[in-house]
């Protein structure tokens, strides 16, 4: 067991990519040169000496020195031919087209500890740094970044690892790299996954969809200042003061979690990897569903909240002068002609991108929205605009019918509600069985022809006390119709009619509730 054990650690130090396999594999080279230099120079000197026949010892000197020095070039030749063969296949794998570039690599791999060195700035590498075997192939070196980004590596494993700005340079391991983006293979083609950490603007950025009812709209001139999601600052932050956080979890999810826009957009959008992979379609997916959910009219809109406030205070203004001159109040129903249309304005499209909703979305992408201006909603055509307007103009005229036409339902109502209590309640309780009964000789001498309605119903009311229940029922009835009488007339009141047109109308009503007054608890006798 203990065999196996050594015979494992032997293998990974002979071929392991740690420092510790390249200090046994350079010490044990040296010493296997040496091995194979001097056995093959001893078995060389053994097998001439004799068969030369030399048997002086200038000869026998000359013959043991060819012996020791035939086989240095000869295993220089070896092991450069065994270096090259590695060359072309290592050449052939990563598709370099430079069998040097290889060869200097995989001496570097073997048994060196990495002298390439590249730079990170502004969240790109240079053109000159794309062809270092660190980019093409992987480590050992070192990367230095800068302040302003940061960089994903994977290890051979596939493990992933997030450099960020510091002073020292990060060594990194044999065959790691940055991990490559994008579908390019050319030099200041490629993408890597080199983020930025400055804030990011973009603009011109244009969504065409259609409307819920069917009709095309495209919003243009699209702008957004975003940046990765930034984590929050500590003592430690403040302290060395950072000027970029991020999240690390950010970092990775820009990488793995693009979103691919398919058919790719005829107009490019001018952004690189990672963000027209992430806060572009989040930014389009968005708008689309807001488009797509609503219909034109809560869309757009012919006039404005604020218009519609401002002519809300003008009625305003204008009842209040009516009142003080003329001493007529302007009713209910006039004053809700100019309703706010149903629509989503700028303001509340934009409070979408900031609600949490969306920014939980946004940080599964690892990024974070700053600032937005959606543009401007194009139509196709203008005609779609006029009718949308003539539409608009239309819902105001029947608009205004519709409140017109609900004043002279309500005129009808009251109207009929008058007649109701004069032909049904008051007369037809006058004529009731109870009240026609005769209680005393009083009712003979009553002059139906000269005497009032009221005057009757109130003689006959004290003569039918013994019928309580009766009483109680038919006044109960009368409250209730009481109780709509003073709403109608409260109503007619405050109609912006002329008071002559009204008198009518409210000399009806003051009638009834008399009527109904003297009838119920609510009649109040005067003093005498």
């Amino acid at each position: 067991m203990k065999q196996k054990i050594q015979s494992v650690e032997f293998q990974s130090l002979l071929f392991g990519l740690t420092d510790e396999g390249v200090e046994f594999r350079n010490k044990w080279r040296e010493v296997a040169r040496m091995a194979v230099w001097l056995v093959l120079s001893v078995i060389s000197m053994i097998v001439m000496i004799p068969g030369s026949g030399a048997n002086t010892p200038l000869n026998i000197g000359i013959i043991i020195m060819m012996s020791f020095f035939k086989y240095i070039p000869l295993l220089m030749v070896v092991y450069n031919l065994a270096r090259i063969m590695a060359a072309r296949y290592l050449d052939d794998v990563y598709e370099l087209g430079n069998e040097d570039l290889a060869s200097d690599f995989l001496e570097e791999v073997t048994f060196g500890y990495g002298h390439e060195r590249i730079k990170i700035n502004e969240g790109k590498i240079s053109q000159r740094d794309e062809e270092s075997p660190i980019i093409l192939i992987g480590g050992p070196g070192s990367i230095q970044v800068n302040l302003d980004s940061i960089a994903l590596l994977e290890k051979v494993s596939g493990e992933p690892e997030v450099i960020y700005p510091r002073s020292a340079a990060w060594k990194i391991d044999r065959f790691e790299r940055i991990r490559e983006i994008g579908k390019y293979d050319e030099a200041g083609k490629r993408e890597y996954a080199i983020i930025n950490l400055h804030d990011q603007f973009i603009s011109n950025l244009s969504v065409k969809s259609r409307t819920k009812d069917g009709i095309p709209i495209t919003a243009q001139d699209i702008k957004v200042m975003f940046s990765i999601l930034r984590r929050e600052k500590t003592a430690i932050d403040q302290a060395q003061g950072d000027a970029y956080l991020f999240d690390e979890r950010a970092v990775q999810a820009l990488v793995y979690n693009q979103t691919i826009i398919t058919p790719e957009p005829v107009t490019p959008p001018g952004m690189k990897f990672p963000w027209d992979t992430t806060i572009l379609p989040l930014i389009i997916s968005e708008l689309e569903e807001l488009i797509t959910s609503h219909t034109l009219s809560e869309i757009l809109a012919t006039i404005s909240q604020k218009e519609v406030d401002s002519a809300l205070n003008n009625d305003q203004t204008i009842a209040q002068m009516r009142l003080e001159m003329t001493g007529q109040q302007t009713t209910a129903g006039a004053q809700k002609q100019s309703a706010a249309p149903k629509f989503k304005s700028r303001s509340m499209i934009t409070a979408q991108f900031f609600e949490k909703e969306f920014k939980d979305k946004a940080a599964k992408l690892g990024v974070a929205i700053e600032w937005i201006d959606i543009g401007t909603w194009q139509m196709p055509s203008t005609l779609i605009l006029d009718k949308h307007k003539e539409a608009w103009n239309l819902a105001q005229e029947n608009a205004k019918k519709r409140n017109a036409v609900e004043r002279t339902k309500k005129k009808h109502e009251v109207t009929e509600m008058i007649e109701l209590v004069n032909q049904v309640i008051v007369k037809n309780y006058a004529k009731s069985p109870a009240a026609l009964k005769p209680a005393s000789k009083e009712t003979e001498k009553l002059p139906d022809a000269e005497t009032s309605t009221a005057e009757q119903t109130k003689r006959r009311v004290e003569m039918q006390k013994r019928d309580p229940a009766a009483i109680a029922t038919a006044q109960e009835i009368l409250r209730a119709f009481r109780k709509e009488m003073i709403a109608a007339k409260s109503l007619i009141e405050k109609d912006s009619r002329p008071l002559k047109e009204k008198q009518v109308e409210l000399a009806k009503i003051e009638k009834a509730l008399y009527d109904i007054s003297y009838l119920t608890n609510h009649w109040v006798k005067n003093s005498p």
